[in-house]
């Protein structure tokens, strides 16, 4: 699905005489089938925005659009409330640490209950087997795990489940805010390698990260949040190459093409490690077989 956001503008007090907008004029595209980042330091509007793309927070001014839903509360928008349920089915929103919204008593019934909630007509044996199949896409094992406690497990597989609550309704749009927050470097790449895993027919999948080289070893573009406003879109080469962002620490990757520049070695790569490696062995091969 596609998302189309033009002017939008949200203020949390609109009725004051002089309101503070958190989100201000924002507009932005993002193509069916994108891995997408959102990035920006804290109160910078991320989080509000994000918000907006299933209607948790609903739309003040401007336009969004998720594929063919039109999100414009209005009265003249008669199929809003009737399509608003079918919305949040298809964008699925994982909050920041996920595993603290778990509450049932088995992890069967944690990633069923959005289920029921959207489709509630389905048959208990569909129901059964959409559970497995989406508890199966997380990585975790299905008997092994559907009877447990969800306070039992790791807190890397809480995570798992958390997110196989939002993957049980089949969404188009996956969100994310700050996936990998508090998981150790191993639970950060086996998160992550999920996620590319499930960039699967036209799904598009949008991440909020403060974590620059999370966002430039993972996403095709980015998109740059401060005070409200977006000030940069683009690939990650496009947002970091240039000047230093304020408030935004530059990747890693980035600051080592810049060292290296400096001493006259200009590498032309992507800001990933695996890019950036291959580059470097590559102008090393070059200069040792002169």
């Amino acid at each position: 699905m596609r998302i189309f956001c033009k002017n939008l503008s949200f203020s949390y007090s609109p009725k004051a005489k002089n309101p503070v907008y958190a989100v201000e004029n924002l507009s932005l595209t993002v193509e069916e089938g994108e891995f997408f980042g959102i990035i920006g330091h804290t109160g910078s509007g991320k989080s509000t925005f994000i918000q907006h793309l299933n209607a948790l927070i609903p739309l003040q001014e401007g336009q969004l659009f998720i594929g063919d839903f039109d999100l414009n509360p209005s009265k003249d928008n008669k199929e809003y409330k009737k399509r608003l349920k079918e919305l949040r089915s298809k964008v699925g929103m994982v909050f920041q640490y996920p595993e603290y919204q778990l509450f049932a008593e088995s992890v069967f019934e944690d990633v069923a209950f959005g289920l029921r909630n959207f489709f509630p007509t389905l048959s208990a044996e569909e129901v059964s087997k959409r559970v497995q199949y989406a508890i199966e896409l997380v990585g975790l094992n299905y008997f092994e795990v559907k009877d447990k406690s969800p306070f039992d497990l790791s807190g890397g597989q809480k995570r798992r489940v958390a997110i196989a609550g939002v993957l049980v309704t089949e969404p188009e749009v996956l969100v994310l805010d700050e996936p990998v927050a508090g998981l150790d470097p191993q639970g950060k790449k086996e998160l992550m390698d999920l996620l590319h895993s499930l960039m699967t027919g036209k799904r598009t999948i949008i991440i909020v990260s403060h974590d620059m080289d999370e966002v430039c070893e993972n996403c095709s573009r980015i998109a740059v949040m401060q005070r409200g406003k977006i000030i940069k879109t683009g690939t990650p080469e496009e947002v970091f190459n240039g000047e230093q962002i304020e408030n935004l620490s530059s990747p890693l990757i980035a600051n080592l093409k810049k060292s290296l520049e400096a001493n006259g070695v200009d590498l032309n790569c992507k800001l990933t490690a695996d890019d950036f490696i291959n580059a470097v062995s590559e102008e090393y091969l070059k200069r040792t077989n002169k």
